[in-house]
């Protein structure tokens, strides 16, 4: 079963149209219609997939996984290159979280004495 066809099942299941599926996800009911309409199922982008596997209750390997795969989705190469750039943000962005600590902070990450205090 390809992505579009667990899509629609999902969908149908619970009971929701297109439009319906499209409000819940925030994606344009024009563009979902279109991405369940094309004839290549791999053709939806990894934000687009993120958005249904969440409203939809699945992960998104559940949607990408092809009946006989046990272990590695199929993905195009525009959908790696996303991926790519989701991962180099996220690494980013953490490493901007973890800052050294400013003048006006304590720095606990290597104080030794900190335990000397504690009998």
């Amino acid at each position: 079963m390809n992505i579009t066809t667990k899509i629609q099942r999902l969908r149908k299941e619970k009971g929701w149209t297109v439009a319906r599926l499209a409000r819940e996800t925030d994606i344009p009911t024009v563009s979902l219609r279109v991405m369940l309409s094309r004839d290549d199922p791999n053709n939806y982008s990894i934000k687009a997939l993120q958005k249904l596997a969440d409203v939809l209750g699945v992960t998104v390997s559940y949607l990408t996984l092809e009946e006989n795969e046990v272990d590695k989705p199929k993905i195009t190469e525009a959908q790696r290159r996303e991926l790519i750039e989701i991962f180099n943000k996220t690494i980013e962005d953490y490493f901007d979280l973890v800052k050294k600590p400013s003048k006006d902070q304590p720095d606990f990450s290597d104080n030794d004495d900190f335990d000397d205090d504690i009998e």
